[in-house]
């Protein structure tokens, strides 16, 4: 029975696998991608343990690590012999107590266990055993294959236009999506209702018809006397520049791009329309169907019609070669070279601000003219109003509080109603911290990247501190130099102002040298380091990823040793072999995972800090009044928690590989490298607090008392 059982669940686990291989992942695949020359981890391999990774069992030549490794599993062996003759003894006087070869546990798979086991154990003429080899090709074939496999799977996504994240639909195009949908709808609605009523008698009034512009690019729907609406594209403007010039680009592309959206939005919404009349007209015939959700059509209309236009506007920009750039490299250099890549990734299919511009313009129904009886589009109309306020459509987390991507009446997000209620100064705060959240736009949606932004923001700060510093030396400079010429002892002589310059020059320099260092502590942390602590992170799991595989392929030999003797004997000893071969196989694939999930770490959880910002602000702030010490320290604390979460988040570059393989069983990491991020910040960290022993701020020292004077007179 419980080999039945086995069979049926290696049959359902084999049919689970099926669709894997119809991906197009297969042991041909993986060897393909594993075995590329250009490959940065294969060729770091080969670097390490010679030409074995290439040719296993007859290599170019002999390693320094193929030679140490033939020494040690010939003492291995020896090891293995001594430990089976006392395991084979031991055998021998239990088999004539029990009067039975096998027994309490023991098969046949004693003998052939321990056959496998010495097999393993001997040296081929390179020095490594058949164990060493057995770890060496799982990593190098399958974990770099498999990681590589991943790898060039996203870089083709992000070739065919895709992001990591799930952009959220601008405002201006749902509203326009909207309006294109409701005209439509009051299109189908009048014309059913006539054709309903010819049934019975004749009609004067024309009905609806769709009317196209010459070139296109404008939708209206009339039947001569009243209008559903209308919609047309905005007009494509010309490159400006604030210089004396401008550079000529090809719009042609993206004026195409508008004109098959368009088209695409209108058909779309067309059929979208005439559906949810057919079905409401069922429904009052007593069909127990549901209305269609119409709220999920439309914004999957504007979402396609946004996309299309992106993927031009990226062509316009160039930002196709860079991506087929991107992908090249990574194909190329393989898996390894990932980490060096973040800002790539994270800005790659990016929408544009102008985007959001380029959303058609729609104009409602006229007032006036014949559309005839006009009950049937009343009762869609409030049929369809309570649906919307009832829609579980759910947008991705960052929308932007525009009037079209809400269902509120009198606020558009919780946040725009807590504004209102906010004091003066506690408004003015939030603007000021909002705009450094935002870095002032706010036209498409409020998903923010924390490492982008505090990026921007250390620049920002770097280049002024650096201004500041030069333009402050300057003036110091200058005053001084204005005290020793004539016109300056005159104006000395007269008024005195040159000394009261040079006095006040003198006693804030000590201050304001002070500020300057600090902020370019702060702002070298966010421009610098902070940007670079994905790569800091990434080399911590390859160097960890590294010794793994040393690891394995040195204690293969032990690994082969546990094989040898009785199944009993044995025990479970050799498991924890299997779990550190399935470590050298996945490990690099889970690396890759990694660096994709911190990347939307980062981006889910700053979104989120930013929407949970200002109503942390209103209940520390309540009516208390600070001033611009209370801002500064907001915006630090701000820039502290963003940088904190990029050090966190991409922490599962090195520790997800753990994390995952712990299910498995108890393995040991190898921790390499682990406490790389905290000494960069440290020494960052250490420069700021240096900046109190900056030559010109003078120290009082306190006066200590001689001898066993205690102080008082």
């Amino acid at each position: 029975m419980k080999k039945i059982l086995l069979f049926m669940s290696a049959i359902a686990l084999a049919c689970i696998a099926l669709p894997a291989f119809a991906d197009g992942v297969t042991f041909d695949t993986i060897n393909s991608a594993a075995t590329r020359s250009s490959d940065l981890s294969r060729q770091m391999l080969v670097m390490v343990f010679g030409d074995v990774v290439n040719n296993p069992l007859q290599p170019a030549n002999v390693s320094f690590i193929g030679q140490l490794y033939g020494v040690f599993n010939g003492i291995i062996a020896g090891l293995a012999f001594i430990w089976f003759m006392g395991v084979t003894l031991r055998a021998t006087v239990l088999t004539g107590n029990r009067g039975k070869v096998f027994g309490r546990g023991t098969t046949m798979m004693a003998p052939v266990s321990s056959l496998a086991g010495f097999m393993a154990l001997v040296p081929t003429p390179s020095g490594w055993s058949i164990s060493n080899l057995a770890f060496l090709w799982m990593a190098s074939i399958m974990g770099v294959g498999s990681a590589n496999l991943l790898t060039d799977k996203a870089a083709d996504t992000i070739m065919d236009g895709q992001s990591m994240i799930m952009q959220p639909v601008s405002g201006e195009t749902i509203s326009a999506a909207r309006g294109i949908f409701d005209m439509y709808l009051c299109k189908a609605a009048l014309n059913t209702e006539q054709s309903q009523m010819h049934q019975y008698g004749s009609s004067s009034t024309p009905p609806m018809s769709v009317q196209h512009s010459t070139d296109g690019k404008e939708i209206r729907i009339t039947n001569g006397s009243a209008i559903c609406g209308s919609a047309r594209l905005p007009e494509t403007t010309e490159n400006s520049s604030g210089f004396s010039f401008s550079v000529p680009i090809n719009s042609a592309p993206l004026e195409n791009a508008q004109n098959t959206a368009f088209t695409a939005i209108n058909s779309t919404l067309s059929a979208s329309a005439e559906n949810f009349v057919n079905a409401w007209l069922s429904y009052q015939d007593g069909a127990q169907s549901q209305l269609p959700d119409v709220e999920s059509e439309i914004q999957q209309a504007a979402r396609q019609y946004e996309d299309t236009i992106n993927a031009a506007t990226s062509a316009v920009n160039n930002e196709g070669t860079i991506r087929g750039e991107l992908a090249n490299y990574l194909k190329q250099s393989g898996w390894i070279s990932l980490g060096a890549w973040y800002q790539s990734f994270a800005t790659a299919n990016q929408k544009v601000n102008d985007v959001a511009h380029q959303s058609p313009i729609v104009t409602g129904p006229s007032s006036i003219g014949e559309v005839g009886v006009g009950r049937l589009q009343e009762e869609i109309k409030t049929a369809l109003l309570a649906q919307r306020k009832n829609s579980t459509f759910t947008p991705p987390l960052g929308s932007a509080n525009m009037p079209g991507n809400d269902n509120l009446d009198d606020a558009q997000s919780a946040n725009s109603a807590l504004i209102k209620v906010m004091p003066d100064m506690q408004q003015f705060t939030y603007k000021i911290a909002n705009y450094v959240m935002t870095n002032g736009d706010q036209e498409s949606s409020t998903q923010i990247n924390p490492l982008l932004q505090m990026k921007a923001i250390g620049d920002y700060t770097l280049v002024a501190a650096q201004g500041t510093f030069t333009a402050f030396t300057i003036a110091k400079a200058a005053v001084d130099w204005g005290n020793g010429i004539g016109i300056g002892k005159l104006v000395n002589a007269v008024s005195g102002a040159g000394y009261i310059a040079k006095s006040v020059m003198g006693a804030i320099a000590p201050v304001v040298y002070f500020i300057l260092l600090i902020l370019i502590s702060v702002a070298f942390s966010l421009s610098i380091f902070l940007p670079f602590i994905p790569l800091i992170y990434w080399i911590t799991a390859c160097t960890t990823w590294l010794g793994s595989v040393l690891i394995g392929t040195t204690a293969g030999s032990l690994w082969a040793a546990t094989h040898i003797g009785t199944e009993e004997d044995k025990g479970s000893r050799a498991n924890y072999g299997y779990i550190f071969l399935i470590d050298a196989a996945i490990r690099p694939s889970l690396m890759v995972f990694g660096f994709f999930f911190a990347s939307l770490v980062v981006v889910a959880i700053g979104t989120l800090l930013n929407i949970l910002f200002l109503p942390a602000l209103a209940n520390v702030q309540a009516n208390s009044v600070t001033g611009l010490a209370s801002i500064l320290g907001i915006l630090m604390i701000y820039a502290r928690l963003c940088t904190t979460l990029v050090s966190s988040a991409f922490s599962l570059q090195a520790y997800l590989p753990d994390y995952v393989i712990a299910w498995l069983g108890g393995r040991e990491a190898a921790q390499m490298m682990k406490g790389a991020v905290e000494s960069a910040r440290n020494m960052f960290a250490g420069f700021g607090g240096k900046a109190g022993h900056t030559p010109g701020i003078k120290k009082m020292d306190q006066n200590k008392p001689a001898g066993d004077a205690d102080g008082f007179k």
